[in-house]
């Protein structure tokens, strides 16, 4: 799948722009810049490197020249990082905000969300996933909370077998993590909502 998005991001924190940069290039759909730097030409970065969302935190957005370029750009479009927990502007608008203290499942979630905004013909079904219908049902099990054994007794197959379509699963997808896939399952209406809403 050809990908024709990538981020650029610009905060006043190394370890911040490298921790995002790191989240956000675990998706396939999504390539990011190198990070840039606060006094380097932008402009000329964002052209160079073919940026189309710029992710700037807080008190970046404060800077003179991202303030211009957030007016005058018709073609960028623009992410912020909440690092001061203070409300922005009303006029400003982002496609994606994050906030410095959210935990891995809540960035998930709006990584997941800026996909389908970015990508909404790449939503997978069960028809057209590169998933196999197993590894789809499998998947909704796993979403919804079941163990292991549990779904190997619900689906007549072993463990071993199951771990093997999990590990399937976790390759093709490159989500790791339990949450990070019930995300997915969600925005891909493997379950829905109100599946999850029955197990709390």
């Amino acid at each position: 799948m050809e990908n024709n998005t990538t981020i650029g991001i610009l905060t006043e924190s190394h370890l911040i722009s490298k921790g995002l940069q790191y989240v956000l290039s675990k998706s396939r759909k999504l390539s990011v810049a190198n990070v840039a730097e606060l006094n380097s030409d932008i402009e000329e970065y964002i052209s160079f490197n073919h940026i189309n969302l710029l992710i700037v935190s807080d008190s970046v957005l404060q800077n003179k020249d991202i303030l211009k370029l957030y007016k005058t750009s018709k073609d960028l479009q623009f992410g912020i990082i909440r690092t001061q927990n203070l409300p922005t502007n009303p006029m400003f608008e982002f496609i994606i905000d994050f906030g410095i203290n959210e935990t891995e499942e809540i960035v998930n979630t709006k990584v997941n969300e800026l996909i389908t905004k970015l990508c909404p013909q790449d939503q997978v079904t069960v028809e057209n996933s590169e998933l196999s219908k197993r590894e789809v049902e499998i998947l909704r099990m796993v979403a919804l909370g079941h163990t292991n054994q549990v779904i190997a007794e619900l689906l007549f197959i072993s463990i071993h077998t199951v771990v093997t379509h999990r590990k399937k699963i976790t390759a093709k997808l490159g989500i790791k993590t339990i949450s990070g896939l019930t995300v997915y399952a969600l925005l891909n209406n493997i379950i829905e909502s109100s599946e999850m809403e029955e197990l709390n």
